[in-house]
């Protein structure tokens, strides 16, 4: 059966996302909420990806971890700013222009009216002026109010959510790949140690009183024999010393010298491994 990946899921739900960005954007031009939706869309698919892979606990366990992070990381998204700007734009030639033209024919007719036969010129010049003056009102622009709106591009954040996706994927498989070698490898080692005898730690112990033998110094050997009982106290072997209490554990030998352990006795729990050897006075 072919696994179920995230890219996959969100493929699927792609004109679904695409056209709620855009209705946030030109219709309710709220980027928060666009926000909002791609964490939901995550989340779900991440819920249905766990779902298709309920056997593998490790994909399941990096594909929570890697979503929660990029879910988190949608914040940035808000980050940017919008501010209102106010720009002057430059007053044009064609006004100014115009308002000499108006002066002029209004003072040219001012002048004709004087007299009797240029009234009617007069009269054109002043309708010229006026013209002149309306349209040099016309060309000449004040201050303008600039209004900034933002918002997402569907194209870009969809663009974006796939590849992350597939990176998702691809992070996901190379882990499972990894951990299945990490497996196999402990797997080996622990074959190996168990087609031993003996243990590493054996190994380590034997290998130090070898030396001790060899090296023929006698402090030496003695400081390497007195890990044999902390040895055999870590396999849960305890040893006992010679008394009268427990010399049944024990092979009692004569000496003139007294009682005297010469061999403790191993037991693990109320089992006798092995028995002990002892001295006592001889009588």
């Amino acid at each position: 059966m072919e696994s179920v990946t995230m890219e996959q899921l969100l493929k699927a739900e792609e004109e679904r996302i695409r056209g709620e960005i855009r209705a946030d954007t030109t219709v309710d031009q709220d980027r928060t909420q666009s926000v909002t939706r791609l964490k939901d869309t995550l989340a779900q698919a991440l819920l249905r990806y766990n779902a298709a892979n309920a056997g593998n606990q490790a994909c399941q366990a990096v594909a929570d971890s890697i979503t929660a992070a990029i879910q988190d990381s949608f914040g940035f998204l808000l980050a940017g700013t919008a501010e209102k700007e106010i720009s002057k734009r430059p007053v044009r030639a064609g006004a100014v222009i115009s308002l000499l033209c108006s002066i002029i024919c209004c003072l040219a007719s001012l002048l004709l009216f004087g007299q009797e036969l240029s009234f009617l010129l007069g009269c054109i010049l002043m309708v010229l002026g006026i013209f002149f003056a309306f349209l040099s009102g016309r060309l000449w622009y004040g201050e303008r109010e600039v209004r900034v709106r933002t918002g997402l591009d569907d194209e870009t954040v969809w663009k974006t959510l796939k590849k992350i996706s597939a990176t998702m994927d691809r992070k996901i498989t190379s882990f499972c790949k990894m951990e299945e070698v990490w497996i196999q490898e402990a797997q080996n080692k622990a074959g190996e140690i168990g087609s031993r005898k003996i243990s590493d730690e054996e190994l380590q112990l034997l290998g130090d009183l070898l030396e001790g033998l060899y090296s023929d110094n006698g402090g030496f050997s003695l400081r390497q024999l007195r890990k044999i009982k902390p040895y055999l106290q870590h396999q849960g072997i305890e040893l006992k010393e010679y008394d009268t209490k427990n010399a049944e554990l024990f092979e009692i030998l004569p000496s003139k010298k007294g009682a005297s352990t010469l061999r403790p006795a191993l037991l693990e729990g109320e089992t006798l491994l092995l028995a002990g050897k002892a001295t006592e006075l001889e009588r």
